[in-house]
This record gives structure tokens, sequence and C-alpha cells, in this order.
């Protein structure tokens, strides 16, 4: 298949969201939105890798360490291949000497976040088609400001959706200010948004033509 080719066609969900969504566009960059145990982060890797992995997959993560990333993947039954897997771990925890894993001391070092993603890429001979997720934007606001923050998710935002990748990054709205919350939701071409209403979890997809914005009960 030529590289054009695959770029242009969509990143299949199997049936991830309870909405008539077959696939996201190549270029795509979607925010998964919800509180604490919303099952927002179990979207994110469910959007990762809906089903045994065709596209390779980076994961960057400021919060879980690279084997809770892992493990994520192995508890959903999902093998992949080491050769198209990469995470860009700035968690600062300890590890080994995995030649998947690239490790940032600190989710505060934004520059070698950068570049540890570059040669994630690059190590999985930067290909046409790549799902990047991004966990979580909540903790990187821990370590540095907001307009830091902020310059550096439009930048990588942009680099995904230049390569015709697809970007999946989370966020707990419930621990910042509205404010900024709009402001970070507006560099994303879609949201995916979570809640609880009575108990029952519901789901709502805006930015998405042809999908309303409507709130919809999602048994996950």
């Amino acid at each position: 298949m030529a590289e054009g080719d695959a770029q242009s066609e969509g990143y299949p969900l199997c049936d991830v969201l309870p909405l008539d969504v077959d696939a996201l566009d190549p270029g795509m960059n979607v925010l998964v939105s919800g509180p604490a145990m919303s099952g927002k982060r179990d979207l994110v890797f469910d959007l990762l890798a809906p089903s045994e992995p065709t596209d390779p997959i980076v994961v960057m993560t400021t919060d879980d360490p690279a084997p809770r990333i892992h493990a994520e993947f192995e508890d959903r039954g999902v093998r992949i291949a080491p050769e198209t897997f990469r995470v860009v771990d700035a968690s600062g925890a300890p590890g080994d000497d995995d030649p998947t894993v690239h490790r940032v001391n600190s989710p505060a070092d934004l520059t070698g976040m950068g570049v540890a993603f570059t040669e994630a890429v690059e190590e999985v001979d930067s290909p046409p088609r790549l799902r990047l997720g991004f966990v979580s934007i909540s903790t990187l606001l821990q370590y540095v400001d907001a307009e830091r923050a902020f310059s550096f998710l439009h930048v990588l935002s942009r680099r995904t959706s230049a390569a015709g990748y697809l970007g999946v990054y989370s966020l707990d709205p419930t621990t910042h200010e509205d404010r900024f919350v709009n402001v970070v939701t507006s560099i994303f071409d879609a949201a995916i948004e979570l809640r609880e209403e009575d108990g029952t979890r519901e789901i709502r997809v805006r930015g998405l033509p042809g999908v309303a914005a409507e709130w919809t009960e999602f048994p996950y």
C-alpha cells in the first residue's frame, strides 16, 4: 500500500464508542475528558488498541511508569509487537533497560519529552500511520505552568496532525479551572467527555461531524 493510501484511511474504533462512529480521521487529535473513576483511562487505551493493533503505538506517560502502560494492554489481551510499540516514560520512576522505553527524568522536562517522542517514532520506522496516547495532561500540570503546558501540547498535536497520526490525550477537568479546560480543549479536533449522573455513566462527543453532542449512556 502506498503511503498516501495509508494516510487517507481512517483509524478504526471497532465499536469502542456507543455512537455512530466507526473510525477517526488521520491527523485527528482527541481529548478524553472526565473525572477520576469515570472510565477515561480505559477509554484512552481502547482507542489506542481497539483490537489486535495494526498501527504502531507510542504512549507518553507523565504518571504511571512504563510497566503499568504495558500492563494496560496485556490486561486487555492485546499483543503488541515490540518493534511497533514505544513508551515515553516521564514519570520519573526507576526502570530497567527495556529497549521499548524512552525515559525522561520528569514531566517538567518538556524538551526531553519532545526529543524522546521523535526518537520513538523514528525507532518504529517513522510510519505513515501511528496512534499516540498522552496520559495525562492533568499530571503534566503539576510540574509545569499552564502556558508551557499549552505550548507543548499545541506543538505535539500539530506534529501528529501533520504526520496523519491519531492523537488521544486524557484530562481530569475537575482538577483545573474552567477557563484552562476550555483553552486546552480548543487545541483538539474533538472532545470525548465522560461523567456519572445518578449512578449512570454517560458519554458525549463534541467536534465530530454528524455526531450530536448529546449525553448517551456508556455502560463501560
